[in-house]
């Protein structure tokens, strides 16, 4: 009987020593299994949550607008963008209106194998304002339908442009495809998004029988336009800024920021090829 005893003592003993590291092993997979998922878990949210190149401070303070800003300023080393008084101009509008905006300047916008060259951008809350700047003097004439405009500096020297409003409407087409490819209309309804185009003239020329809104001239072009010099600019670009809405968020206003700050940062290649395609265009 006494034996028995031992055997029963003998079998709880491993039954007991079998669960006991079964439920070890049971409770290692599934803290293994915890930790795997948790680890996946800070992978992918970190991974969506990568912020851009430059989007911090070193500091870790977040960029603000102001701080893009400064950027385009920083990154003019020849002076141009401050020294324009376009940009000093666009800049008081602005401030004045309150919203938040980003100015950005030279940008080469992929168009039909090659780049458009856009002078000026204005991203703002109430939509996108695209700029042609023509710092030239002399009398200009032209009208909607000529491709090419004349610049008359005196009774012998003629010299004669590409017409700007065209110009300036091919600009805004090959954004409006760039933009495209690069926002879902989840993200930003491109096709409802506003883009005015603004040509500014020089205030040492004089613009003789330009047309110089598509209320003048009848234009069929797809695309709200002005013509003015830089001395109007301030109270016409004002009137046009406080009437429109706000149709940007502060995210998808630094979306489009973040979208275009490449095609402002171009190459002496890409720049050198911008030229190489402008001239096949006008052979």
């Amino acid at each position: 009987m006494r034996a028995v005893f031992v055997c029963i003592n003998h079998s709880v003993k491993i039954l007991a020593e079998h669960f006991s590291y079964t439920f070890a092993m049971t409770s290692t997979i599934v803290t293994l299994l915890a930790i795997i998922l948790l680890l996946a878990f800070v992978f992918f949210k970190t991974k969506a949550a990568k912020p851009k190149p430059g989007q911090f401070h070193n500091d870790g303070r977040r960029k603000t607008f102001k701080d893009f800003q400064k950027e385009q300023l920083e990154n003019d080393p020849d002076g141009v963008y401050g020294e324009a008084a376009t940009f000093k101009t666009l800049t008081s509008i602005c401030n004045d209106d309150g919203r938040k905006f980003v100015l950005m300047k030279n940008l080469y916008i992929p168009s039909h194998g090659g780049t458009t060259e856009i002078d000026a951008l204005l991203l703002h809350q109430s939509g996108i304002y695209v700029l042609e700047t023509k710092n030239i003097s002399g009398e200009i004439t032209g009208t909607l339908e000529e491709e090419r405009w004349h610049q008359r500096l005196n009774a012998r020297t003629t010299h004669t442009f590409h017409n700007p409003i065209q110009q300036n409407a091919g600009h805004i087409r090959a954004l409006r495809h760039f933009l495209k490819e690069n926002f879902s209309k989840s993200d930003l309804n491109v096709d409802e998004l506003p883009v005015f185009s603004a040509i500014v003239f020089s205030d040492r020329c004089v613009l003789k029988g330009i047309p110089t809104s598509p209320k003048v001239s009848g234009s069929s072009l797809d695309v709200n336009w002005i013509i003015l010099h830089i001395f109007q600019l301030q109270k016409k670009l004002s009137n046009i800024i406080k009437n429109q809405k706000t149709i940007l968020e502060t995210e998808q206003l630094e979306s489009l920021y973040w979208k275009l700050k490449p095609c402002a940062m171009a190459n002496e290649k890409t720049k050198a090829e911008h030229r190489a395609y402008i001239q096949s265009k006008h052979r």
